[in-house]
């Protein structure tokens, strides 16, 4: 089991893509399975790269010991990971209490969200130069298309983006076969930025259809479609011959998963779908930007003024 250190984080926020290229099935990322520890091609910059992991299953998810394996092939790694699963918690944090964090044999783990774990390990357990890159997952289930707005495990990336560091958000939607080969795409990833230096605040969500490399039709980056959500309902009723329930009259709701039909063409469902792993590069902002443009032509002005009734 886990061990029993804590320390106390008071800190002042506690608790708060088109066209398509793609990449040949096993080319720069070699998305083919090899000796456990093998280690990874490294850029000529020998300084200390740092690693800040995390999840929404929880710290004790086979996902997350995984990659945290093989990512220590590319540098060093903190381990900080919600406790318990934090599945679609997206970017919230929590509010108004303190969160203890503790420290276990696999890690750090938070009673938060985790895009609240990242944003507390990014505050009390960097190095003196900060973290180089935030790796959140490996979930299990699929983050493709408009979903991904709600995911804990892109949340967790996205707080990254939002504090400037590059960030990656793998997912895996059938775990069946282990996480191994993921956890080494990702790793090899995780090489490849590092050695391109890439811009900072971008999210790179990448999704793995199937268990097995061997599965797999290729590597495809594409731009985020697909709406998978759905809502269903069900009005609680009397048979008649009994008094009427207090529930009686009350809807209930289930949220669910549907795949969209068709797939949006060009999009990272699609491809998904097709048995492509995706990797789709996000951003924090969501400004729409033309429309901006749009809002500067209309007279906003004439919102200020008082109607005939002085309101």
């Amino acid at each position: 089991m886990l061990a029993r250190n804590a320390v106390v984080l008071p800190g002042p926020a506690r608790g708060i893509a088109g066209a398509f290229v793609v990449v040949a099935a096993c080319g720069a990322l070699g998305c083919g399975a090899e000796p456990a520890g093998e280690a990874l091609e490294t850029p000529g910059d020998t300084s200390p790269y740092h690693i800040l992991l995390t999840n929404d299953d929880g710290i004790e998810s086979p996902g997350i010991q995984d990659l945290a394996a093989a990512l220590r092939e590319v540098g060093e790694v903190t381990v900080v990971a919600p406790c318990g699963e934090r599945s679609g918690s997206s970017m919230s944090i929590l509010l108004g209490q303190e969160v203890r964090l503790r420290t276990f044999p696999e890690g750090h783990c938070v009673d938060a969200t985790p895009a609240g774990a990242v944003l507390f390990a990014a505050d009390a357990l960097a190095p003196e130069s900060g973290f180089d890159l935030v790796v959140s997952g490996i979930n299990r289930g699929a983050n493709v298309g408009e979903v991904s707005h709600m995911s804990g495990t892109v949340g967790g990336a996205m707080m990254g983006a939002y504090l400037g560091m590059p960030a990656v958000a793998a997912s895996l939607g059938n775990p069946s076969g282990g996480f191994g080969y993921a956890a080494r795409t990702v790793a090899r990833f995780a090489a490849e930025l590092r050695r391109r230096g890439v811009e900072a605040g971008v999210v790179y969500s990448i999704n793995f259809p199937v268990g097995t490399a061997e599965d797999a039709s290729g590597i495809a980056a594409r731009a985020m479609g697909g709406q998978y959500i759905k809502v269903e309902y069900e009005e609680v009723t009397g048979d008649g011959a009994e008094e009427a329930s207090a529930d009686e009259g009350v809807r209930l709701f289930r949220p669910r998963f549907e795949r969209p039909d068709p797939y949006p063409a060009g999009s990272d469902s699609e491809a998904y779908g097709e048995g492509f792993i995706t990797i789709t590069p996000l951003r924090f902002d969501w400004t729409d930007r033309p429309t901006v443009d749009a809002l500067e032509g209309w007279d906003l002005e004439a919102l200020l003024e008082d109607g005939e009734d002085g309101r």
